[in-house]
């Protein structure tokens, strides 16, 4: 008998997802995307996403700011109703409290939620709340609505199409190993920088609507465990490899100081890192100049091709020697990046 820990996070849910759907018909996407996409009203669909938070595997309460929980947990659902370029709409929160928690702490949780939600018109419609005999655990599940010709899968990639990420990758891993108080001698500054994009992730709702009206994206989803393992999702559904060149991966000015006096067991954190939330597309060569207009503003950066392959992932120097890139992002059961 298989046990967690051997087949991973990404094999169960590929074992669950084969199972099928007895009532397929209005179904447009079920199990295997940043969200499911269903048959709603109007000729649109319907987007829907959900994300736990497990106390001691996510977060630590003690010493965590409940508002930056709230926000995050909000965030992450967020992210990936941006990887589709879906609006957000209603949310549901289902908890399961320890009975000698302060009820302050969920409020202040709750306060960080709202801020979220006011800002992208999510309405907190309702949800569960439960006693745990173990630690605290949030769940958020989230929809969305957008027209189905403009939904974004990680199906779509194809030969020759360019690989874009927005932002910079990394911080949020750096600001991972710095929340316990690790000190590597950096600047205040740049210390709250990498915490703030670990505890408080901006989703890219705005950037994602507007890739996917667009109609130059092939294939998009939210960078949570790694840039190596997410873009893995997009090879694998789409039938293809990638390409990426190692010079061109965006790093921030603080990460790179972080990288510098930290020394070279955070020297793939960009590659493997989690949690960023930012996205990551492909765009058809001819969409090139599309994109880079629309996303005028907003940092974008070209990492990348899409290749003729079988789902691997080759890492390409500045002499253009290709070496095959083993390493993968964070995986629930194993506890920790795969070397």
């Amino acid at each position: 008998m298989a046990t967690f820990r051997e087949i991973g996070e990404f094999g169960f849910i590929e074992r669950i997802g084969a199972a099928g759907l007895p009532r397929a018909a209005g179904v447009y996407c079920g199990i295997g995307d940043d969200c499911a996409v269903l048959a709603c009203e109007n000729h649109r669909v319907r987007l829907i996403t959900s994300d736990l938070m497990v106390e001691g595997v996510h977060f630590v309460a003690e010493g965590s700011e409940p508002h930056w929980l709230g926000h995050k947990l909000l965030a992450v659902n967020l992210s990936d109703i941006a990887a589709m370029g879906g609006e957000p709409r209603e949310a549901v929160v289902s908890l399961a409290i320890p009975p000698d928690l302060d009820v302050g702490f969920m409020e202040r949780v709750y306060r960080g939620l709202r801020e979220l939600a006011s800002r992208y018109g999510v309405n907190v419609v309702g949800g569960d709340t439960a006693r745990s005999t173990g630690p605290l655990v949030m769940n958020l599940t989230l929809t969305g609505e957008m027209d189905p010709e403009r939904v974004c899968y990680r199906s779509g990639a194809n030969p020759g199409d360019l690989i874009y990420v927005s932002g910079t990758l990394g911080d949020a891993a750096a600001g991972l190993k710095l929340a316990p108080g690790e000190a590597v001698g950096l600047s205040e500054q740049d210390r709250e920088f990498l915490l703030c994009r670990h505890h408080r992730p901006e989703p890219r709702v705005v950037l994602g609507r507007a890739l996917a009206a667009s109609g130059a994206v092939t294939a998009m989803l939210d960078l949570s465990d790694g840039m190596a393992s997410d873009l893995r999702h997009i090879c694998r559904q789409s039938g293809v490899s990638a390409v990426i060149d190692g010079a061109t991966i965006p790093v921030s000015p603080a990460f790179r100081r972080f990288r510098e006096l930290s020394g070279a067991g955070t020297r793939n954190l960009a590659i493997t890192g989690g949690e960023d939330y930012e996205l990551l597309f492909t765009v058809a060569q001819r969409g090139r100049d599309v994109v880079e207009a629309l996303a005028a503003g907003t940092e974008i950066s070209c990492i990348g091709r899409i290749v003729k392959g079988d789902g691997r992932i080759f890492l390409e120097n500045a002499r253009g020697l290709k070496t095959e890139l083993d390493a993968r992002g964070f995986e629930h059961f194993s506890g920790s990046p795969a070397p």
